[in-house]
């Protein structure tokens, strides 16, 4: 893990191995900014990686955003059209699979 300083447009000005007061950001030495920073170029290809490696961590926010609307009754998962009703409804039953370890009923 590295930490960065940016500059007012929001681009890499300098790299540190331990957080600092001009760099308090977080970046791990992989992410396609960090490579593009060191290396001196910022191709579309790594820039398309980094686009797609955080697509999972973008849908996980949404299916967060959405339990907390429904939770917080903003929106009732029967406004969904029902395709997405199922998606959402076997995701949830597949994340309480894995927090009970995988206990099911009659399960040890």
């Amino acid at each position: 893990m590295r930490y960065v300083a940016r500059d007012n447009q929001g681009k890499i000005v300098a790299i540190f191995d331990r957080p600092h007061q001009a760099a308090p950001e977080a970046m791990n030495e992989n992410d396609p900014e960090m490579v593009a920073f060191v290396t001196g170029t910022a191709s579309e290809e790594a820039l398309r990686q980094h686009l797609q490696n955080s697509e999972a961590d973008l849908l996980r926010i949404l299916e967060d955003l959405i339990n907390v609307l429904i939770d917080n009754n903003l929106i009732l998962l029967t406004d969904f059209p029902p395709a997405a009703q199922r998606k959402l409804m076997q995701r949830q039953g597949i994340r309480d699979k894995l927090r009970s370890g995988g206990r099911g009923p009659g399960g040890r």
